[in-house]
């Protein structure tokens, strides 16, 4: 399923060779750009996967298959995490690095850079929640298992349909930090789930991630706030300014599940699916479809699985 996009960014024939002729059976010899990329390479072919850019915290690591703890830190090529050492990815005798996401101008020089001075294909996958399925696939071919990325790319494509047409839903601010005051504006890649399927975003006049003020908040007036912090559910739901609405009636509190990753972003990779497949049927209860997709996604056992809660 490559696409012209994927052939302007990088996506050439020579690199994706390159990454193919390898036996799968070579272990732990891609490296992901960012949290992102190790996401998708995880839930394809975890056995290949050098390290984390940013190792998971314990709690998130119970939650993955067997391995995952065992996985180094190596750093990241870009955005928050900790830098890469050059040094470091060299010893590993990489065989590809793959990033996943955004595919800015920036982000493939950077790419293409680090492919050069280390001697090993680099590619970049477009992120967007929509081209998920090729993702799966294209993964799956660079890694020498096309039959398990086409089965995830099955699976991605119904999830995606069934979203699309989620019932509308209400309007929200999603509060991504310990104060609730930081929030993603209507468009950003950050609620992009929640949006796609039909519910609201109520901040608007901005674009990308900011902090607001509470009286901005009130000024927009969410039926819901919807976060993936338990602290800061716990601090709405006791306090009177944040659970009341201008006509006085109560505000719901959304917590979306946030471990092994969260359901909405942090980070924006295949992880959103869970949330795309409980948003197509908000009141369904925990189902044995999200349990299958976690543990297809994270190797987790189906009993484990966490699910979104209403606080009253």
């Amino acid at each position: 399923m490559a696409t012209r996009r994927d052939t302007l960014i990088g996506l050439g024939a020579t690199f994706a060779a390159a990454a193919c002729v390898r036996s799968p059976t070579e272990q732990r010899n891609v490296i992901a750009a960012g949290q992102p990329a190790a996401l998708l390479i995880w839930a394809v072919a975890r056995e290949r996967l050098a390290g984390w850019p940013r190792r998971p915290d314990p709690e998130c690591l119970t939650g993955l298959a067997a391995g995952a703890a065992d996985l180094p830190e190596l750093g990241g090529l870009s955005g928050p995490v900790r830098l890469a050492d050059t040094a470091t990815l060299s010893a590993i005798r990489p065989r590809l690095i793959l990033d996943y996401g955004d595919t800015d101008p920036e982000i493939i020089a950077r790419g293409r850079a680090v492919s050069e001075s280390l001697g090993v294909p680099w590619t970049i996958i477009d992120g967007t929640l929509a081209r998920v399925p090729e993702a799966f696939i294209q993964t799956g071919r660079l890694l020498g298992v096309p039959d398990r990325g086409e089965s995830l790319a099955e699976d991605a494509e119904r999830i995606l349909e069934d979203w699309r047409r989620s019932t509308a839903g209400p309007t929200f601010y999603y509060a991504r930090s310990d104060d609730g005051l930081k929030t993603s504006y209507r468009g950003a890649l950050a609620t992009e789930v929640l949006e796609g399927a039909g519910w609201t975003n109520v901040a608007v006049g901005g674009e990308g991630v900011r902090r607001v003020s509470q009286e901005q908040v009130r000024a927009w007036d969410p039926e819901v706030l919807v976060t993936l912090n338990p602290g800061f559910a716990k601090l709405a739901q006791r306090d009177p300014v944040w659970r009341t609405r201008a006509d006085g009636s109560r505000r719901r509190i959304l917590l979306m599940p946030d471990r092994p990753f969260g359901w909405i972003d942090r980070p924006p990779s295949v992880n959103r699916l869970l949330g795309c497949a409980w948003l197509a049927a908000p009141t369904a209860g925990p189902s044995a479809r999200l349990a299958r997709l976690s543990r297809r996604l994270y190797g987790m056992a189906p009993a484990e699985i966490r699910t979104p809660k209403w606080l009253l």
